[in-house]
Order: C-alpha cells, then structure tokens, then sequence
C-alpha cells in the first residue's frame, strides 16, 4: 500500500508553487475589479477599530458581554463587522468604520444558500421537483449517459459529480484568462469528475447550470420573470423589503456561487426567514416542510444540505474540508507536470478524507445552519438560542478565524 504524503507537506510544496511564503495558507489573489466580482471597499485595517457599535439596553447583560467577546474575536482576525439579532430584534452591532450594518458588502460563497431558496420556491410553485433529473430542462445532457442521470437534488448538494470549474470562472479575472463569457454555458460543458451520488465537490459550475436550469423553467412557465434573481426578488426580496444585488458575467449570468452584495442588516433579515421557518410578519414566504428538507443533510457530505451548511459545535471550519480541492483546481489551471502532480495529490487525499468521514451530520450537537463564504462571511441561523447573526469578514485577511471559537464565545463556554 503505497504510503500518504502528509497533508501539512503537501500543503508547504503547494504554497511553493503558487509563489506564497511556506509559512502561509494558499489563498486566492483578490480578484480583480470587474462587474461581476469587484470587492467592496475594505475598511483600512489601521481605522478606529469599534465604530458604530450599538447594544441593547434591555439586553441581558451576560448576553451582551458574550456578544463584545465574540466581536473582539472577530476584529483580531480581520473582522469588519458582527451583527447580532435575538427574537428578530438587533441586540448588538460592532463595525469597523467605515462599514456600517448597511454597507452592501460581498457575501462570496455566502450568495450561493439563495440558489436553494430560489429551489423550495420553485418547488412549491409546481415549477420543478428535487429530484427530477435536470437533463428534462438542460437537454444538452440527454445525450451524456452520466449527466443525464444527475437530479436538482445532487446538483444543489454538490453531489453531481461535475467538475467545479473553480479556478476558471470563480472570478472575473480567472474568467478572462481562460477564454470564458458565458459561465453557464462553460459550467454545461464541464466533465464528470466523479459519479453523480458520489462525491462533494464544492464549486461554481453546479450554482451556473441551476441558474440556467430556474431561466428555462421560468420561461416555459411564462412566469414573467427574467431569471432566478428577478424571481427572488418578487417572491423573497420585496416582500422582505431588503435590496441584495447580484453581479453578472458578460452574458448577463448572475452570479449565484460567489457575487451577491448585501448589508448586514439585510443579510440578518433574509436569516430571520429562514431562522422562522419561512414567515415574515405573519406572512408564510417560504414553505415549511420544504424548509426543513433544505436545510437536512444530503448526498455523500453529511455536513451540508441543498445550498447550506450544517452547523455543529465541535465541526472545524466548513472551509477547512474543500481547501485541498480549491488549491488543486488553481494548481491544474495553471498546468505543468509537477503541479498537476501535487494537484493529484491533494484531490486523492480530499477523496479519502472524504471517504472516511462518519456519515452521521455531526461531531457535537446541532447548533443550526450557516451560509458561509470566502473571508469568514457568515449567516448563522441559531434557532434554539433564537439568533440569527452576521459576521464580516476581510475577502483576503487573516485565516485563523473558526466558527466554533466566534461561537463559543457568543454562546457562552
């Protein structure tokens, strides 16, 4: 039996290669300013560090302390703001000026639980079911023995088995550099890397083809909606009265992997309808049941469900299990033989990790659900503590943050 190279090492030679210190975790350039993945504007990190912070008078008081503890964890590690709701109202706010809980501010991987949203509504409305097979409406795929077999369900698991396409249409500039326009298109075209029912493979492709998927349905249904975002933002956006803006790839795809913009009181609000089962104001916005079947565990990662992550207390970073396949994606475009082998490498071992893990949800209770995105963007949705909560973060700052640190000091030890 052929020995493993440790990971820690596998990881030194892949910062090597990609031009990083060996000291550092390889991490993304920040993508370059274009339409569909421009940063916001990051608060200058020498600024006041506790601007516009706002607590509740009435809050309890040991809740409020848990709250500036967790807070002052987040700022260590490149933090630009919490937001912290209990019973729907705000209980405590801590931003880094210049951001404010209005700030629209880039959700990256955050944006994609709007995809499984967008999924429970098309549900409800007769538009389409979880699983029926997605080549019924991406007919470029009847033809394909393997796609053809892939159902909505593992699309929005990550469990289709299609190649990620990270590393060439997560951004604009990637995008560019690989001669690609259309990511639909391209995310379409992708290959099988795996069986679908197989594998996570976390990435874009899946969010574009579902995109496209919603677009062809909305049309055959003549529902009058342009796309998945015009039909989020008539069923869930306006009657939530929050204002998210998605950007888009020069074929007008919206980007629902990585490219939502949103300010943290509006983030925090789109939460309280998932934390309410699906009820706004005494209106039922979202269907319950359906709600429910989202946010459970599905295909072969019992840490994720359709478009959310399962959130538990003693769970390492949600980050921390797709790394290797992130880095390999970036080592592969950028080609050469001993990249590709490193490449190898580090996907053998993110399958075997795989593989091996339990395939119960959780090492420790369940504390809820989270969106969560590149910088440490995060939605949790804490229902047995009545929270929704909202943490920023810097797209390209520290990397020692962890969810289970930030919550235990928001939760108390």
């Amino acid at each position: 039996m052929r020995p493993r190279i440790p990971f820690g090492t596998l990881l030194t030679v892949t910062a090597m290669l990609l031009g990083c210190r060996p000291a550092d975790r390889p991490a993304a350039s920040p993508p370059a300013i274009a339409r569909d993945d421009a940063p916001a504007s990051t608060p200058d990190p020498t600024s006041t560090p506790v601007a516009n912070h706002v607590t509740d008078p009435i809050a309890d008081p040991a809740l409020l302390e848990r709250c500036r503890h967790a807070a002052a964890y987040s700022r260590t590690h490149d933090g630009d703001g919490v937001l912290v709701l209990r019973d729907g109202g705000v209980v405590f706010a801590d931003f880094r000026s210049p951001t404010t809980a209005d700030t629209p501010h880039l959700l990256a991987s955050g944006t994609k639980s709007f995809a499984g949203v967008a999924a429970v509504l098309a549900v409800s409305d007769g538009l389409l079911q979880f699983d029926e097979l997605v080549s019924d409406t991406i007919v470029e795929w009847k033809t394909d023995p393997a796609k053809s077999s892939i159902t909505i369900r593992q699309l929005l698991s990550l469990a289709s088995g299609l190649e990620s396409l990270s590393a060439a249409i997560d951004s604009a500039q990637s995008a560019r550099a690989a001669g690609i326009t259309d990511r639909a298109k391209a995310s379409i075209d992708a290959s099988l890397r795996a069986a679908p029912g197989e594998r996570f493979l976390y990435g874009p492709s899946s969010f574009y083809v579902f995109g496209e998927l919603m677009q062809r349905k909305l049309s055959a249904a003549k529902t009058g909606d342009s796309d998945v975002v015009a039909y989020l933002q008539r069923r869930v956006f306006d009657p939530l009265n929050i204002a998210p803006v998605f950007m888009r790839d020069p074929a007008g795809n919206a980007n629902l992997p990585g490219g939502c913009r949103i300010g943290a009181q509006d983030w925090a609000t789109f939460g309280e309808l998932i934390r309410n089962r699906g009820s706004h104001d005494g209106v039922q916005l979202l269907d319950a049941t359906l709600l429910d079947e989202m946010l459970a565990a599905h295909g072969p990662n019992p840490r994720y469900g359709l478009t959310w992550w399962i959130l538990s207390a003693n769970e390492r970073n949600a980050e921390d299990e797709i790394e290797a396949e992130m880095v390999a994606d970036r080592l592969l475009q950028q080609g050469g033989p001993i990249r590709e082998r490193v490449a190898r490498r580090l996907r053998e071992r993110a399958a075997a990790e795989q593989s091996d893990a339990p395939k119960d949800a959780a090492t420790g209770p369940r504390l809820g659900v989270m969106a969560a995105g590149k910088g440490k963007q995060r939605l949790y949705i804490l229902p047995d503590e009545r929270m929704t909560v909202v943490r920023f973060g810097a797209l390209n700052g520290l990397k020692g943050f962890e969810d289970r640190e930030f919550l235990r000091r928001l939760l108390g030890e």
